[in-house]
């Protein structure tokens, strides 16, 4: 079930989204993960809109919307991953608005293959100024299956 995340979620999804960035980000040290959480919970979570995906109980990922278009997470935890929970979390939050946004580490290409999977474009590329990691701003609208740019050799 998927369904707006509570205040007493958050330890949960803190959890989710630590142990999923440390596998899907190991080349970014770990010790920015840790020393993000506190920011995550204090400052992110309370202003974002935040959907789980909840089964038996157990909070499994979840996508936070910020500024109503942009995706600022989408995690799932790593025991869960393969299990369309992602591709379910993302449709959910397609029917709720017309044009989505997000950005992704150029080095995660698992990441960058799903969002192309699920139409998303990339508009360009950036550093990001915490990690000075290259990333890629992606970006989906409703209807549009054009103006794909070819980040991979295998991309169609």
């Amino acid at each position: 079930m998927i369904r707006t995340a509570l205040p007493s979620d958050y330890p949960a999804i803190i959890r989710v989204w630590l142990e999923a960035s440390l596998q899907s980000h190991d080349f970014v040290p770990a010790e920015y993960w840790d020393k993000m959480q506190k920011s995550v919970a204090r400052d992110y979570l309370p202003n974002s809109q935040t959907f789980v995906f909840e089964d038996k109980r157990k909070i499994k990922g979840f996508i936070s919307i910020v500024d109503e278009h942009h995706i600022g997470a989408l995690f799932v935890a790593p025991e869960y991953q393969k299990c369309k929970i992602g591709s379910k979390l993302l449709k959910y939050i397609r029917r709720k608005r017309g044009c989505l946004s997000l950005n992704v580490f150029v080095k995660n290409k698992r990441a960058i293959q799903f969002y192309q999977r699920n139409n998303f474009k990339i508009v360009r590329e950036q550093i990001d100024p915490s990690t000075k990691e290259k990333e890629l701003i992606m970006a989906w609208s409703m209807g549009c299956k054009t103006g794909h740019y070819k980040r991979f050799i295998e991309d169609s």
